[in-house]
């Protein structure tokens, strides 16, 4: 049986990319995924913004990760001639409770090394976006924050991937494996594979893989609902800048922003629920996102609304990334 450098478990966006990082190092990378196609759990329903760190924990992993994969995305762009929406961000101050957060958000920008965040007046922001409510209060500009296709960049990590031996192999749940002290065998169904390594990228499943191959998890999956509503592209017209509310300890809130496809986008919402599979869209909650859309952008109330969807994050207990490795295995 054919022992490949790298198994990847999973093939969402963090998947994909690992398993392209190590393709492109001269690796034989086999990837894993338990569903029909690439992208098809919890990243189906990313957001698609591209971040640059300025809200992360300084000194974080987070920001190691944002900050690296924010200007290897931009690398990578003008390589694969990748769709960049290049917009901007304002994290919008609501209250006097938030506008008198701006100052402490802007120093840790500053410090996460995004030193062209700055504070604007409200004189500013209406000078970028007309068409916002008055009430907003002040704002955080960030320029570097964009908005990028939600799907073909993956894709086109996935094809790097083949095109240099690799194998992605789909409706392939990892149940099991072992390893001999030379390389894991992984179980999945009626597939058997090997692989002197393996990544798990499972997503929502994360905890689950983990409990499989290595007898215990260090962290717990617990899903986070998250819905959206997606207007017209008659929107787009309306808003240049992605909206960003002054992040809380749970979440980093409602977003509305336009897509790369020309439609305007609002979400998500934050709901926590056991089931890892299904992200339903439920009328409430769409009419409260849809109510807070046009409480940030007036205009948009009336707007024709062309889908709605849901999603499913894999929070955990805790809320900073975590990667662990396994030096014995």
């Amino acid at each position: 049986m054919e022992i490949f450098d790298l198994a990847v478990i999973g093939a969402g966006a963090v998947g994909c990319a690992v398993a392209q990082r190590f393709a492109l190092n001269g690796a034989r990378v086999l990837v894993l995924e338990k569903g029909a196609d690439i992208l098809s759990g919890a990243s189906k329903a990313n957001s698609a913004i591209l971040h640059t760190g300025f809200d992360a924990p300084p000194g974080s992993l987070e920001l190691d990760c944002v900050r690296r994969g924010h200007a290897e995305y931009l690398a990578l762009r003008e390589e694969m001639n990748l769709p960049l929406l290049e917009t901007g961000a304002i994290v919008v101050a609501w209250t006097e409770e938030e506008e008198a957060r701006l100052g402490e958000l802007e120093r840790q920008a500053h410090l996460n090394g995004v030193a062209d965040a700055r504070i604007l007046s409200v004189a500013e922001i209406r000078r970028i976006e007309p068409h916002l409510s008055d009430r907003a209060r002040a704002g955080l500009h960030v320029p570097r924050e964009h908005v990028i296709d939600p799907w073909s960049p993956f894709l086109g990590y996935v094809t790097q991937v083949r095109a240099r031996g690799g194998e992605i192999v789909f409706d392939a749940e990892v149940t099991g494996g072992g390893f001999d002290g030379e390389a894991w065998t992984l179980e999945a169904p009626p597939h058997r594979f090997r692989a002197r390594s393996v990544a798990n990228c499972a997503g929502l499943f994360g905890d689950l893989v983990d409990q499989r191959l290595l007898g215990a998890s260090s962290f717990e999956i617990r899903p986070r609902k998250g819905q959206f509503a997606v207007f017209d592209k008659a929107a787009a017209r309306l808003l240049t800048s992605i909206i960003l509310p002054v992040p809380s300890e749970r979440t980093k809130g409602v977003v509305l922003c336009r897509t790369i496809f020309g439609n305007v986008l609002v979400g998500p919402t934050a709901e926590e629920q056991s089931d890892r599979l299904r992200a339903t869209v439920t009328e409430p909650e769409l009419r409260a996102l849809l109510a807070r859309a046009g409480e940030i952008l007036p205009a948009l109330r009336g707007m024709p609304v062309t889908a709605a969807y849901a999603g499913l994050r894999p929070a955990t207990e805790k809320k900073e990334y975590r990667i662990h490795h396994d030096p014995a295995r």
